[in-house]
């Protein structure tokens, strides 16, 4: 053999033993570099059990691999398996080709100290020093491919320092076949996450990037929305948030307009209970909406129907807090937005104009039960409204819409409420029919003690209502129908909002079958910052009582059966010495009258004839001090009569009492 052939031989053999040397020693060394010197590379500790590098089939394998927090000691990110495996040839022709990565047993803990991360030390060790250069827009010729991508059985934690509140994924499964950028072929993966309370969210998704199209399936199963209470603690006070949710969402589309996507898919809630520091704030057995399309880009959302059954709800009101406030966490100020014209592109200014467009084909409100408490009253008001039932089809944000409602009161009432009217212009257009049936008076009584201090010791109470909105102005007619209606005396401790002869007005109104009838009409501006629909129909039916309180004798006269304006005076003949046993009925008549409300205050006026002399007015001072002391046996207080003695009449006028009344009122 030639000596220069033995020469290069001898020169390949070496450097052959060189390369296969240096592949037995890269993977021991580097362990050995990255353990030794980790917090020169990562700014952190870092640990690597095992690592096995082969360079002729482009594998890598780390196992047993720990990177600790900033003190060291404390565990940031750790794995157990990270196994890769890329064709090095590849990268050659700008391409880069993962053949399958394989993560397993991670285990990462991300926490919030006040808004600053545990990894933001990571982020700042690589932060570059030199000023940014401009980006590079021309398009990359590289072609990425990842095949067989998986992590298995990793868990996530999220801790916030400040709330004290953690969050715990503790079973993280992720599986893509393939994804490809650059390239003509679909991409497609899918994920798995457990949840601790229970749950599990499972994500099919694909990509076609030549024609620029994706889908995605997201299903959300019996997840436990216990899991999200700690995300909460930010708004809500809750002891405990119970039940569980199920999502089934498809959207597909294109990847450069992701707003024009077409959504689909249902969400429903089950045994859903909020419980708060008092107790349960609400629950529900179901909810359920289906969707049919959602389309953001265009504001368009279309909902196959919207179902709530088994709904129990309560609203408390104390002086000083009410059921919100109680569960309502108070948000700090937060410094207003830019509203400049420079801050409103013309592109976000069309997308706040976008119409919203809403349909529910149906609704479906199912035996409900809400209950309101005030505590704010002199006396308790506790109203429970129960088995509530409403239904709506083809209900719209724009145009006309109906819906009915049917519920159960207090005491065996029963409740209707038909509604037609536009929500989006609800101002413009609304019409309401209301009918009450056989509610219980006494469950009214803390808001007459509140608005008149007197409250409702019996009664039977129907109500009818046609009401209409026209452009905010209010017009409503109400029909009241009470029968048996009993008031108590009025509260000395109770400082009311109006004094009204609630009690004489009753009385009054009442038919021989002891029933009442009123026709109420109520009109107002609901845009007027003085409107308040409670105040006004109170005042209307105080305007109403007052009128006839204050006129007795004449509603005194239809409720006895007696004939027009005769009980207005009682007619005496000069020369009578006493008075007759039909004088003294009307008298029985009006004490029955001024028992009623100590606010009434009776006037008789006895009319002389004319030219009458001394004697003559001697005989009526003792008639009107008959009178007075009659009435006043018969049990009316003193305080409530006043008998006095007019002017002479003219010739052919009436003789004897004048009748009248006013009440003692404080405006």
């Amino acid at each position: 053999m030639k000596k220069w052939l033995k020469v290069v031989l001898w020169v390949v053999g070496v450097l052959l033993g060189l390369v296969v040397l240096s592949t037995i020693l890269v993977a021991p060394v580097a362990k050995s570099y990255v353990n030794n010197h980790g917090e020169e590379l990562l700014g952190r500790k870092v640990h690597i059990d095992e690592l096995s590098v082969n360079v002729y089939t482009g594998h890598l394998a780390l196992r047993r691999v720990a990177l600790y927090e900033d003190n060291g000691s404390d565990l940031f990110v750790s794995f157990d398996t990270l196994d890769v495996k890329i064709k090095l040839l590849k990268l050659l022709s700008h391409t880069v080709h993962l053949k399958h990565l394989t993560l397993a047993g991670l285990d990462a803990r991300v926490e919030d100290r006040g808004g600053v991360f545990n990894f933001q030390s990571l982020i700042d060790h690589f932060a570059s020093d030199t000023t940014e250069e401009e980006k590079d827009t021309t398009p990359s010729d590289w072609v990425m491919k990842f095949y067989n991508t998986r992590i298995s059985h990793a868990q996530l934690r999220y801790r916030d320092v400040k709330q004290h509140q953690e969050w715990h994924l503790p079973d993280v499964n992720l599986r893509v076949p393939g994804f490809v950028l650059g390239g003509e072929e679909t991409s497609e993966g899918g994920l798995n996450i457990g949840f601790t309370e229970g749950g599990r969210l499972s994500l099919q998704a694909s990509l076609d990037e030549q024609q620029d199209r994706y889908s995605l399936s997201a299903h959300l199963e019996d997840f436990a929305l216990s899991n999200l209470q700690p995300l909460f603690a930010d708004m809500l006070r809750l002891q405990r948030l119970g039940g569980t949710v199920d999502v089934q969402l498809n959207a597909s589309g294109t990847l450069g307009e992701v707003m024009k996507s077409r959504i689909d898919g249902k969400l429903v809630m089950q045994r859903v209970d909020l419980v708060g520091g008092e107790g349960s704030v609400m629950s529900f057995d179901r909810f359920e909406v289906l969707l049919d399309e959602l389309n953001l880009d265009e504001g368009r959302y279309n909902l196959r129907s919207v179902t709530l059954d088994g709904l129990a709800a309560k609203y408390e009101q104390w002086s000083d807090h009410n059921t919100l406030s109680d569960i309502l966490v108070q948000q700090k100020e937060i410094e207003p937005a830019d509203t400049t014209e420079s801050a409103v592109t013309p592109d976000t200014a069309a997308q706040k104009s976008q119409p919203l467009q809403l349909h529910v084909g149906k609704v479906a409100v199912r035996h409900c039960n809400l209950t309101y408490a005030d505590y704010t009253l002199p006396d308790a008001f506790v109203f429970p409204i129960s088995d509530i039932n409403i239904e709506a089809t083809d209900l719209r944000f724009n145009g006309d819409n109906n819906a009915r409602l049917r519920a159960v009161l207090p005491g065996g009432g029963h409740l209707l409420l038909d509604w037609k009217g536009n929500i989006d212009h609800w101002k413009q257009h609304q019409q309401l029919f209301l009918s009450i049936k056989g509610l219980d008076m006494k469950k009214l009584s803390p808001w007459t003690v509140y608005y008149t201090g007197q409250p409702i010791e019996d009664g039977i109470f129907s109500l009818t209502t046609r009401a209409t909105i026209r452009n905010s102005q209010l017009e409503s007619h109400n029909k009241l129908d009470i029968y048996k209606a009993r008031v108590g005396s009025r509260r000395k401790d109770v400082d009311p909002e109006m004094k009204l002869p609630l009690k004489t007005a009753l009385y009054i109104l009442k038919d021989k079958d002891d029933k009442i009838l009123i026709e109420m009409p109520v009109s107002g501006n609901i845009d007027s910052p003085e409107f308040n629909y409670m105040k006004l129909v109170w005042k209307t039916l105080g305007n109403l009582l007052v009128k006839v309180a204050t006129s007795p004798v004449r509603a005194l006269a239809g409720a006895l059966g007696a004939g027009g304006e005769d009980l207005d005076f009682i007619d005496i003949d000069p020369s009578q010495r006493s008075l007759t046993s039909e004088q003294y009925h009307t008298l029985g008549s009006l004490a029955k009258v001024a028992q009623r409300d100590t606010l009434l205050v009776l006037t008789l006026t006895q009319q002389m004839p004319p030219a009458a002399n001394d004697t003559v007015a001697k005989g009526y001072a003792f008639r009107n001090e008959v009178v007075r002391r009659y009435l006043i046996e018969q049990g009316v207080s003193a305080q409530q009569i006043q008998v006095l003695t007019g002017e002479p009449q003219q010739e052919g006028g009436r003789t004897g009492y004048a009748i009248s009344s006013e009440m003692k009122i404080d405006e």
